[in-house]
């Protein structure tokens, strides 16, 4: 993470945040996607100073996708030309008035048109996520190759005959693309072993279906040398392990993260080399869940 200062004028007022914003404390202020509906309410965060992570910024298609979902017309229905809502399809909730990191996870149960979403409330460890008719969530919805995200407010909260809420039906539904290649945001453990057979514990940091930026704390080769990469996955219930050949592409010192313990650990950028189709699909459900959990690389 490289945290510099953010300029008022250079904070979109209106529109999705396209980074975090942080205080000199390291905290978020506002998160990335969240928006700032008037300039006044920066102006004593901004006195303290507002940082951002310069290292974070969307890369020109990310970007682009953003602004493409913003121009989806208002009258957009749900569910959106394209979408199959099918019941207990998974769904991703975030309240707005409260720890905007926070995200939880209910399923459908169906859909009142122009009326009402009904969805499981959702559980954290275990335990029942209270939450109150009135608050905002954003929902977001993956189906095949797009995600659906609208917000919404909590109509109602029923406890019988189970525990349910209803959503008020959106009135603009915005669509992001997934690119072809995806990325996203990973904290995995996995191992590489190099071509003498020397084996060292990695850190996945993010994750594509072609690819992977990892973690290592010390040397295991350079530019164009081969690594072999041991990969545990598990998604939901189903866990396997893969074994991937990888071709480095770049070294370099990996930036400290105040978030995690690690230091002087080298960043091994890698790509996979003919990865078997079942492997490929494996990798493809974890990075779409991940992506629909709001963690875009």
């Amino acid at each position: 993470m490289n945290l510099q200062p953010v300029a008022i004028e250079e904070i979109p007022i209106g529109k999705p945040l396209p980074w975090q914003l942080y205080s000199h404390e390291g905290y978020t202020v506002f998160a990335r996607g969240e928006r700032i509906a008037d300039a006044e309410q920066l102006k004593p965060l901004i006195a303290n100073g507002l940082l951002r992570d310069v290292d974070a910024l969307p890369q020109d298609e990310e970007t682009e996708i953003w602004e493409e979902a913003e121009g989806t017309p208002l009258n957009t229905p749900f569910p959106p030309p394209g979408i199959r809502a099918q019941t207990g399809e998974r769904v991703q909730l975030r309240i707005l008035g409260r720890d905007i990191q926070a995200f939880y996870y209910a399923q459908l149960i169906g859909y009142i048109r122009n009326q009402t979403i009904l969805v499981t409330a959702p559980l954290d460890g275990g335990q029942r996520v209270i939450m109150t008719e009135g608050e905002r969530v954003e929902v977001r919805m993956l189906t095949g190759s797009n995600i659906h995200i609208f917000q919404s407010m909590i109509q109602r909260v029923c406890i019988s005959p189970s525990y349910y809420m209803h959503l008020e039906y959106p009135a603009k539904v915005r669509t992001q693309p997934l690119r072809k290649s995806p990325w996203a945001k990973m904290a995995l453990t996995a191992s590489v072993t190099d071509a003498q057979g020397n084996q060292e514990t990695a850190r996945i940091i993010n994750l594509s279906p072609d690819g992977a930026q990892i973690h290592i704390s010390r040397s295991m080769g350079g530019k164009n040398d081969s690594l072999r990469l041991t990969l545990p996955i598990n998604i939901d219930d189903l866990k396997t392990t893969l074994t991937l050949d990888t071709l480095i592409e770049h070294v370099r010192p990996a930036k400290v993260d105040r978030r995690t313990d690690e230091t002087n650990m080298m960043e091994y950028g890698i790509s996979f080399n003919n990865t078997p189709t079942e492997d490929t699909l494996w990798l493809k459900c974890l990075i779409y869940q991940r992506i629909a959990e709001g963690h875009l690389g």
